[in-house]
């Protein structure tokens, strides 16, 4: 996790010198210069993290640095036939994240290569509540004296490093509004599992069964990531 982190940091290191050099040749060539107030621009976007903004600052032709946020809140609800019982299954898939990104242009307005870290709120919830009696034995338990259970999913480190390749540009330097699409993943490290239960469900929610959940899913360390992207130059 610390050598991604590295790898990520010495990118955006690496990205600022060669854009000067690079920033340096294209505008000696294309006589095109930009100064230090230019080159900003907001943009909206609909990722797999959920729908959102960015702010873009360009600096020359071939660096552009955003910070953004984006978010998705999905819910759903179900009734599902137990053994001997109904119960109600609530669920909602929540993705959030706040994002600070570079992307380095090594064909100007083409192709970028972008790496950065995204502040990870994502997290998963489900709660199991039972609607109907069970029946035990003789008799016939009410729904209410045999609890519920919940389960959240959370990811396994707040400070996600990203890496991606896009195309387009993510600020246009000729034109008012720009397109761009990527391809990348988000390292969250090994997802953890919280399990609650109460009254005679609380079984289900044992230290044994949250160790089994987490690892039959600790290889899913890294999430996938698409993004398309439209922004507008406003200075």
């Amino acid at each position: 996790m610390k050598k991604l982190i590295l790898s990520i940091v010495c990118f955006c290191l690496l990205a600022l010198p060669l854009n000067t050099l690079t920033g340096q040749e294209a505008d000696s060539a294309s006589a095109q210069k930009f100064k230090a107030w230019e080159l900003w621009g907001v943009g909206i976007k609909a990722t797999t993290d959920g729908i959102g903004f960015e702010a873009v600052k360009g600096f020359g032709n071939r660096l552009n640095i955003r910070v953004g946020y984006s978010g998705l809140t999905i819910p759903y609800s179900t009734v599902v036939e137990m053994e001997g019982f109904s119960a109600q299954v609530d669920a909602s898939l929540n993705f959030s994240g706040t994002n600070l990104f570079i992307d380095f242009y090594p064909v100007k307005n083409i192709i970028h290569l972008t790496g950065g870290l995204v502040y990870n709120n994502m997290r998963h919830s489900v709660a199991l509540t039972p609607v109907s009696s069970y029946p035990f034995g003789d008799i016939q338990v009410p729904p209410e004296d045999l609890g519920k259970v919940e389960g959240e999913l959370l990811p396994g480190t707040k400070f996600s490093p990203y890496a991606a390749l896009g195309f387009g540009n993510t600020l246009s330097r000729k034109h008012r509004v720009s397109f761009n699409f990527e391809m990348g993943a988000m390292y969250h490290g090994s997802p953890q599992v919280i399990l609650t239960g109460s009254k005679m469900l609380s079984p289900l929610a044992s230290e044994n069964n949250m160790t089994v959940l987490m690892d039959a899913i600790a290889q899913y360390k890294w999430y996938p990531m698409l993004s398309m992207q439209l922004t507008f130059r406003i200075l």
